[in-house]
């Protein structure tokens, strides 16, 4: 990619790096996975165009600041909640008056706290994606912060036998409060949620189909079928939508769905395979290594 002078390269950070940067090297355990604040002052990280593998969920609470999310810009100012997913390319302006209460979580942290199919958890992502900063009500915002509140004192509280089970519970909780916030704003603003062009439809159709059947398949065909498309178009129209091609986002919706069963079930890796129709527990192996790096055994006996 070729930038030109006035345009600064987009860094990646993890979140471990953020810290970094920050000057904050003493983190320890799970205070490693999120930065939870009512500052201005961490907004400021992000005033150069970046992406970070990790997710922003905040609420304004005085002040204005601009902000640009993948090259759209939006006004940030108190009683608005805005949702920066990872991979997103942010840059913050740099008004100093500007106040948030808002928590940064990796993407792993998030991935172990949210106990939600992926049918539903998905679909959540993806509109926080097209509707990512929303005006909401004072009592919604306050409810909110009491929210992040809660999770700030609870992280800053003496590490406990159960305090990363109660954090990952507690943003769990804040994702579908979010959730909540989400559809009742959509649903005030019908008109603006359903302009979309051809593309986002056949987008948005894609996903609830394959929220419906990604666990019998993992066809390109059965999905252009069901779309009365080709495959080609298909493929064509999902990556200029999301980035994504349609084989890789079948592969988050089985992957998610199988990382849950293999942590929240007692369900055997073979009876797994069964379960996402894999026709035997080698085959289903394979495809879970091939993507996530590690058999499902390994994955089962990673702590957290």
């Amino acid at each position: 990619m070729i930038h030109t002078p006035d345009e600064p390269a987009i860094s990646d950070f993890t979140l471990t790096q953020l810290f970094d940067l920050a000057g904050e090297h003493d983190r320890r355990g799970l205070r490693r996975e999120l930065i939870i604040a009512d500052s201005p002052s961490d907004l400021r990280l992000f005033r150069f165009p970046c992406r970070i593998e990790a997710v922003c969920i905040g609420v304004g609470v005085g002040g204005e600041a601009t902000v640009r999310l993948n090259h759209r810009e939006y006004r940030l100012r108190r009683d608005t909640l805005f949702w920066f997913g990872p991979q997103s390319i942010v840059q913050a302006g740099t008004d100093a008056q500007f106040r948030a209460h808002h928590i940064i979580v990796s993407t792993q942290l998030l991935q172990r706290s949210i106990d939600l199919e992926a049918k539903k958890m998905l679909p959540l992502f993806l509109q926080f994606g097209a509707h990512p900063v929303l005006d909401i009500t004072p009592g919604e915002s306050a409810s909110l912060r009491d929210f992040l509140r809660l999770i700030e004192q609870e992280s800053r509280e003496p590490a406990g036998r159960f305090t990363d089970e109660l954090i990952g519970r507690l943003i769990s909780a804040l994702v579908c409060k979010t959730g909540n916030l989400l559809d009742r704003y959509l649903a005030l603003h019908e008109e603006r949620s359903h302009r979309s062009d051809r593309a986002e439809e056949y987008f948005q159709r894609f996903i609830r189909l394959l929220g419906e059947h990604f666990r019998r398949e993992r066809s390109v065909g059965f999905y252009a079928r069901e779309l009365c498309i080709t495959p080609k178009y298909l493929t064509t129209l999902i990556r200029r939508v999301s980035g994504k091609s349609v084989s890789e986002w079948i592969d988050i919706y089985v992957v998610l769905e199988a990382k849950a069963l293999l942590r929240f079930s007692n369900r055997s890796v073979q009876e797994v395979a069964y379960a996402l129709n894999f026709p035997n527990q080698s085959f289903f192996g394979s495809y879970f290594k091939r993507i996530t790096g590690m058999s499902p055994s390994e994955f089962r006996a990673q702590k957290g």
